[in-house]
């Protein structure tokens, strides 16, 4: 089976149109068409919902399964040419990281990009991640995971702790606060407003406002901090979520620390105790070593 088809058969299931996947794909209809047809002869099923009269493409039952395994396939197939490429290019190795989406950019101006300039034969896969680094490097799928907040398993991997992250409260200059004379402010402070927060942090503030007998008001809840201070400059609530002290405040918003002991996290280089470390990673764990 021709490689292409694969990947054209997602551009079919992800348009859901042939005409739209061929335009998209730069070949005709008819070839495309066939195409699908070859790879349902090929695996002696039917994949696509034949629908007189409508010209939008369903998926069978056989052709959902087929479309997760093609994607998967093309994913590997992608990984292995990378690592070929590098190799190619006699280069050391390729490093795959994933990094807390609020911190990318940091962990590249401040680690990445310097060990790239020291080390310009290894080549890099980069992954903006939001919730799942812990089953990426379970599937050795990354070498390191960057993270501002712990991993549900953090006892199954190796660790180096760096900076700590304080937690804050943002919220845009015009939303009404009794503690805008404060300078820091307690769990207690933020009773009864309507709070904004990422998923990642919500277990951490629920714990430490029990301690204060206080039951957080989440009125926005996301997968990402940066999202739930987007919602928080609306005026409709106050943001929760960890920050550095040096990090921008965003423009109309105020910023005022949360203080108890527990409010924190540290940001943490993970790595897989199961996995052994090609010589790319054990240079760049060198590196961070060497660096912090």
């Amino acid at each position: 089976m021709d490689f292409a088809f694969y990947r054209n058969f997602i551009t079919v299931a992800e348009t859901g149109n042939l005409s739209a996947a061929a335009k998209r794909l730069g070949i005709v209809q008819p070839a495309l068409s066939a195409q699908m047809k070859a790879i349902e002869r090929n695996y002696g099923v039917q994949l696509f919902k034949m629908q007189r009269g409508k010209r939008h493409i369903e998926l069978t039952e056989a052709g959902e399964t087929f479309l997760q395994q093609a994607r998967q396939l093309c994913n590997t197939e992608d990984d292995i040419s990378l690592r070929m490429q590098a190799f190619g290019r006699r280069a050391a190795g390729t490093l795959r990281f994933s990094v807390s989406h609020v911190r990318t950019d940091y962990f590249l101006r401040s680690y990445l990009i310097p060990f790239a300039k020291e080390n310009p034969g290894i080549s890099y896969q980069f992954h903006d991640a939001t919730v799942e680094q812990q089953q990426q490097l379970e599937a050795g799928s990354i070498d390191f995971a960057f993270a501002n907040a712990p991993l549900p398993a953090a006892h199954n991997f190796a660790t180096i702790k760096v900076q700590r992250e304080n937690f804050y409260a943002f919220y845009n200059a015009g939303f009404a606060v009794p503690w805008a004379n404060k300078s820091m402010l307690s769990p207690e402070d933020l009773a009864g407003v309507p709070l904004c927060c990422n998923y990642g942090s919500y277990a951490l503030l629920r714990n430490v406002f029990k301690d204060y007998a206080v039951k957080p008001n989440v009125a926005f809840i996301a997968t990402t901090a940066e999202s739930a201070l987007t919602f928080a400059t609306s005026g409709l609530g106050v943001a929760v979520v960890a920050a550095l002290e040096g990090d921008a405040v965003p423009q109309e918003m105020v910023r005022q620390q949360l203080v108890d002991e527990k409010l924190h996290f540290d940001q943490t280089l993970y790595w897989s105790k199961e996995h052994k470390l090609s010589p790319a990673a054990e240079g760049f764990l060198e590196f961070f070593r060497n660096f912090n």
